[in-house]
């Protein structure tokens, strides 16, 4: 077990972002489901990329847009200013800055807390980060230090500041399918430890898999409120290349399926009828509290097809709708269930 305590400043720190401008943070304090999609920033100038980018995201249950930090390790617009911009145009919905420990000193990082503070932004997704892309690689500072610097901040991190500094929301990313779950969920522990409040995971195509993991989490953890990533699949290939993405696993059912289809409109019919069973299976047996929608490719051309997008965001508005974070999980044939979760899960890290 970890032995690291939250702050001590962690309930008066939640508190403040509660009564003081978390709307994403007052959202999961309201018990309901949240709905947030991913901004994967471009490399631009342009505010009005950022914009219409953000604008092909907005529905109305989304409470909240992810601005990615230097996804797969190139370099593209600072999360923090594309945040600035979101939030000074008004959109009605919040960002959340991913923020990545990799690569930053520890004042890089206060630097980046005060930035970030100064323009609005009010919640943060801390991570480690990928590899950067041709630049040096600095170690200073891990995740569960970064997670502590934001929740102590701005009295804990060691400075004289100069104005009224707001506390943030703070959160974690979870990769529930990495190859060894076991130290994926020590990793979530000692994230909660260091005073993470809520969890974001990676893309989930495994809806029973993906139970059996959440069945292994700690009860320390149980009133964490997990948001479950979705993502859209285009085709057998598509969902293939997918699983180069670290932490990303298909399951062989699904790659079956896709491979059947007698068309590339027919595999998206197929993907779509395998999603809404799986996320029903995740809502009736799993305490999730939301989903965290990923359009692949959005950084480079936007929503290629905003209609992959409606329908990926309709699946998380009816499923949820109709499976209330409230409602008891139905535990009833979990293990009974003719393909085995975690069975299906070794032997797809194995492939």
């Amino acid at each position: 077990m970890i032995a690291q305590t939250p702050p001590a400043s962690s309930d008066a720190a939640a508190n403040a972002a509660r009564s003081i401008g978390s709307k994403f943070q007052r959202a999961l304090d309201g018990g309901g489901v949240v709905i947030t999609a991913e901004l994967a920033v471009p490399a631009t100038v342009a505010h009005e990329v950022v914009v219409e980018r953000a604008l092909e995201l907005r529905r109305p249950n989304v409470v909240a847009i992810n601005v990615t930090d230097g996804l797969r390790g190139r370099p593209a617009l600072s999360p923090i200013a594309a945040a600035a911009i979101l939030t000074h145009a008004d959109l009605g919905i919040e960002p959340i800055v991913q923020l990545t420990a990799r690569s930053r000193s520890r004042n890089m990082l206060i630097a980046d807390l005060l930035g970030a503070c100064a323009l609005g932004v009010r919640n943060l997704l801390c991570m480690t980060g990928d590899v950067p892309d041709g630049s040096a690689d600095i170690h200073d500072i891990d995740v569960f230090g970064l997670i502590e610097l934001a929740r102590a901040f701005p009295a804990g991190v060691g400075i004289e500041l100069i104005g009224q500094a707001a506390p943030f929301a703070v959160g974690a990313a979870w990769s529930p399918f990495a190859p060894d779950p076991g130290y994926e969920l020590a990793r979530l522990e000692q994230k909660v430890a260091a005073g993470a409040q809520f969890v974001q995971t990676q893309p989930v195509f495994d809806g029973r898999g993906f139970v059996e993991v959440l069945e292994r989490v700690p009860a320390s953890l149980k009133d964490l409120p997990i948001i479950m990533g979705l993502a859209t699949v285009r085709s057998a290939d598509h969902a293939r290349r997918l699983t180069g993405i670290p932490g990303i696993v298909i399951p062989e059912r699904l790659l079956e399926l896709l491979d059947a289809a007698a068309g590339a409109a027919d595999a998206v019919e197929r993907y779509w009828e395998y999603l809404d069973a799986e996320l029903e299976w995740v809502w009736q047996n799993a305490p999730v509290r939301g989903c965290h929608l990923m359009p692949f490719g959005h950084s480079k051309r936007g929503i290629k097809q905003p209609s992959s997008f409606d329908r990926l965001y309709d699946c998380a508005v009816r499923i949820s709708s109709a499976h209330p974070p409230s409602a008891e999980p139905v535990r009833s044939g979990w293990l009974e269930h003719p393909t085995s979760a975690m069975s299906t899960l070794r032997s797809n890290q194995l492939s």
